[in-house]
C-alpha cells in the first residue's frame, strides 16, 4: 500500500504492571510520565477504573482512592500515548546543516576558547560572525 508522508506502523500499548498490598494506595514509577489523567488506562484485577473517581496522578505514580486488593501484578496501566520521555540527545554526527535554524548558531553558544578559535580560523569565523 503507498502512503504519502511518513510510513504507518503499529506498536503495542506501553503498560505498567503492579501488584496490590491491600493497603498501599500509590503505586509507581511508571515507565513514562502520562501526559494527563486520560493519557492511561488503569484496571485492577480486570476492572476498569474511572479516571479522577477511582485514581489520580501524582507525577508518574498512580494514586488510589481506596488501596487495591491485595494480588501479584493486579493493577495494569496502559499509556494511551506517549506522554512525557526522557529528552533525546541526537546520536554523534547525526545533525546536518539544513537541521539547523539559520541565526541559532551565535557567538554566545560557544565557550571563550572555542570563540577564539573559530574567530582566528579566518573564514570560517567571517561567515559564522560576520567579521
Amino acid at each position: 500500500m503507498s502512503y504519502i508522508g511518513n510510513q504507518v506502523t503499529s506498536v503495542p500499548f506501553t503498560a505498567d504492571v503492579f501488584s496490590g498490598t491491600g493497603s498501599a494506595t500509590s503505586f509507581g514509577p511508571m515507565i513514562r510520565i502520562p501526559a494527563a489523567i486520560a493519557s492511561i488506562a488503569v484496571f485492577v484485577d480486570g476492572s476498569y477504573k474511572t479516571p479522577g473517581i477511582d485514581y489520580t496522578l501524582n507525577v508518574d505514580y498512580i494514586v488510589f482512592t481506596t488501596p487495591p486488593a491485595l494480588g501479584t501484578n493486579n493493577i495494569v496501566a496502559h499509556h494511551l500515548g506517549n506522554g512525557v520521555m526522557a529528552t533525546q540527545v541526537p546520536a554523534d554526527g547525526s545533525v546536518t546543516a539544513p537541521k539547523i535554524a539559520d541565526g541559532s548558531i551565535t557567538p554566545i553558544k560557544f565557550s571563550s576558547a572555542a570563540n577564539s578559535q573559530i574567530q582566528s580560523s579566518g573564514i570560517v569565523g567571517s561567515i559564522i560572525f560576520g567579521g
